[in-house]
């Protein structure tokens, strides 16, 4: 027998020994039942926000309409009660409810449904041998229940489920697992009592967790959050193991204190190294300004001494113009990171900067107010570093007067540097700088420039009166294009010419500082010369097959830096980028030295993509002893004739292979080697791991004082159990 019912009017007939009852209200009551439940089920289980389920409807009132057919549809009015029997389905939209029968008494709005209950929702799916429930109260319980939940592929089972109030659920016997294989699952989670409360926790008493059918652990007592919301509670912990300290293990408890702050409280302990205590404080004052505080303290009983470092970082937004930031850094010892940081970057960083500033950026315009603090982690104390705290400057960019054929741009700063040795000393800069760009034919460009850089020191205390250093810079750039078409492929050839003639007024006798207060007088050329290939595919996008630049300046007058006076020519510079392929990429930086026929520095960074099996990339630095060029100064970004001494002799390699199998195993080598003091910096060793439900990872890394172990077990629907 069939019942179609649209906007509460009946399409069809009843058994003629029982009065007509309005008989979709069993299908409506039951698919409100369960889809209230289920989507509890998601919300609990899935840690998101309950669901804004609407109000009870009237019978009939849906709009979308209801159907259900059942061998056999019965009303017994004495008793308020409607009998559903033989093959049962409710269907309503994309939900859809099959029982073997279904009873609903009217006057004790109770619902029962018995024998091979099943619900689908979309891709979700309830199934269950009995459901007694409460239609108001939504109150009640599901025998022998099993449900899938598709978006997070969740399979929660129960002997018993029982809703005793809308914010709470108890299940007994019951199971969990994120595996597909239901009747062998790679794991799952089995609990006597499951309590959840929403936007508290889940509770599960005597909990065992199998691999496959094998227990592997057991925990008496389970609790995990069950909210939309941050909630505060004990974080996994990480493990690891050092050769040189011994065990390490750290514990963050999660603090959340409203939406819009957070905190994170740490303990460590590193073997025989020591303990350590960490902070760290998140907050949101609005969607213009956020920040976090970083802070943490190691005692290290291996030196002996208690280390700490701090940071603050803050962003504010002012307007679309005008941004603060804040970003403060300290430590109290400068090994803190060679001795306490498993990062190769961070045990190699040499200083450390605190910055607090406020710009404007305009149309043409930037503005700026810094205060700026480094500590050098390459020296015993930092009493010699020169701070600017504070400074400021204002730029002026190819300003254009009217219709003048003249660009005008202007810079100026003034700085406070200071020191604990006593260094207090005063800077104003002040650069206007005027250039005429005159076209000369198509893609030639001379532009003439002249400018005058005025700088004023004052000595603080040391010094009444400041002295001043004029500088005289004009030149002459010229720049030219032309390309040429192969197929879908085009060559663009660049070639640009500085001259310029730096004029400098006494100075001899400053403080040097920065690159302002080292510049000196020089007459040069300055040669560019770029070739690029640009490729575009089939789909029209363009990508860039390869690169090669010559870079060279000649000096007209004698070289200051140069123990030769008649090398005038400075070291070739020649960058090469290569992707001839996808798959293929290559990088190259180097510099020649004419006069000794030898490489001073080269870079190199190699990449191979095979598909998404094997990734290699290899990557080479190496720096002679003597000295290598300075790339660019203050008025020519390509001016290559000034040198600075390196020591020592550099030649360091690193490379990563990353192979990716099939079958879910990965395996990645990363190392680090420096061929002058034949020593490998760093070996990594990562093995991984991934089927549909979990994961396993090993890691076995060798640094050059030590080594260490880790591994990383993930569970799909639970996160992730780890090492550091």
């Amino acid at each position: 027998m069939s019942l179609s019912l649209d906007d509460g009017q009946t399409q069809g007939c009843l058994s003629k020994t029982h009065d007509s009852p309005p008989n979709h209200r069993i299908s409506h009551y039951a698919r409100f039942f369960l889809k209230g439940l289920l989507f509890f089920f998601i919300y609990s289980l899935l840690t998101t926000g309950p669901p804004k389920l609407e109000a009870a409807e009237i019978p009939g009132e849906s709009t979308a309409p209801i159907h259900l057919t059942s061998d056999r549809l019965q009303y017994f009015k004495e008793k308020n009660l409607y009998l559903a029997q033989g093959d049962t389905v409710v269907e309503q939209g994309p939900m859809r409810l099959e029982a073997d029968m279904v009873r609903f008494n009217e006057k004790t709005r109770q619902l029962s449904g018995m024998g091979r209950i099943h619900f689908f929702d979309g891709e979700n799916k309830i199934d269950a041998d009995r459901i007694e429930i409460n239609i108001d109260t939504k109150l009640g319980f599901l025998s022998n229940g099993k449900l899938f939940l598709k978006e997070n592929n969740y399979y929660i089972e129960g002997k018993e489920i029982i809703r005793h109030a809308d914010d709470q659920l108890e299940v007994s016997e019951g199971s969990f697992t994120a595996c597909d294989c239901q009747e062998n699952p790679a794991w799952r989670i089995r609990a006597n009592n499951l309590d959840l409360t929403v936007d508290e926790y889940l509770v599960a008493k005597h909990t065992r967790f199998y691999i496959k059918d094998v227990p592997f652990f057991y925990l008496p007592y389970f609790i995990y959050p069950a909210k939309r919301d941050r909630q505060t509670g004990l974080l996994v912990p990480r493990i690891g193991y050092s050769s040189q300290h011994g065990f390490r293990y750290k514990q963050d408890l999660f603090i959340a204190l409203n939406d819009h702050q957070d905190a994170t409280i740490a303990i460590e302990h590193r073997g025989d190294k020591g303990e350590g205590l960490g902070l760290q404080y998140r907050y949101i004052l609005s969607k213009k300004g956020q920040g976090e505080l970083n802070a943490e303290f190691f005692k290290d009983n291996e030196d002996k001494v208690d280390r700490w470092q701090v940071q603050l970082r803050h962003q504010q937004q002012f307007s679309s113009r005008v941004q603060g930031k804040i970003d403060l850094k300290y430590q109290s010892e400068t090994s803190n990171l060679r001795e306490l940081s498993d990062r190769t970057n961070d045990r190699a960083q040499q200083n450390i900067e605190s910055n607090v500033s406020l710009t404007y950026q305009g149309e043409s315009s930037y503005a700026y107010l810094l205060a700026r603090y480094t500590q050098d982690l390459t020296q015993p104390t930092n009493s010699t570093t020169a701070q600017r705290l504070p400074e400021i400057g204002y730029s002026l960019i190819e300003y254009r007067p009217g219709n003048s054929p003249v660009y005008l741009n202007f810079d100026t700063t003034a700085v406070n540097f200071w020191n604990e040795a006593g260094l207090n000393l005063q800077r104003v800069d002040l650069y206007p700088k005027l250039a005429m760009p005159l076209r000369l034919f198509q893609g030639a460009t001379l532009t003439p420039w002249v400018g005058f850089r005025e700088t004023w020191y004052q000595h603080g205390q040391q010094s009444d009166e400041a002295i001043s250093r004029e500088i005289l810079p004009v030149g002459i750039t010229f720049d030219g294009q032309g390309t040429a078409l192969w197929g879908e492929t085009r060559q663009i050839i660049q070639g640009a010419l500085y001259y310029e003639h730096i004029d400098v007024q006494d100075g001899d006798d400053l403080v040097q500082i920065d690159i302002l207060d080292a510049v000196h007088d020089r007459q040069n050329i300055t040669a560019t010369l770029v070739q690029r290939f640009i490729h575009k595919d089939a789909l029209g996008n363009l990508e860039e097959k390869a690169a090669l630049r010559f870079t060279e300046s000649y000096h007209l007058d004698t070289i200051p830096t140069a123990s030769d006076e008649n090398r005038r020519f400075s070291d070739l510079r020649t960058e090469l980028t290569l992707r001839p392929w996808s798959a293929l990429s290559l990088r190259v930086d180097a510099f020649y030295h004419l006069y000794q026929g030898q490489l001073t520095s080269i870079s190199t960074d190699l990449g191979l993509a095979l598909g998404p099996y094997l990734h290699l990339t290899v990557g080479q630095r190496s720096t002679q002893g003597d000295s290598v060029p300075i790339k660019g100064d203050l008025f020519n970004p390509y001016y290559l004739g000034d040198r600075e001494t390196v020591t020592p002799e550099m030649d360091f390699w690193s490379g990563e292979v990353a192979l990716n199998t099939p079958w879910g195993i990965r395996y990645v080598n990363r190392v680090h080697y420096d061929s002058k003091q034949n020593e490998m910096v760093e070996i990594d060793h990562l093995v991984e791991y991934h089927a549909q439900c979990w994961g396993i990872g090993f890691s076995y890394i060798e640094f050059h004082d030590r080594n260490e172990f880790s591994f990383v077990l993930t569970l799909k629907g639970l996160g992730e159990l780890g090492s550091l």
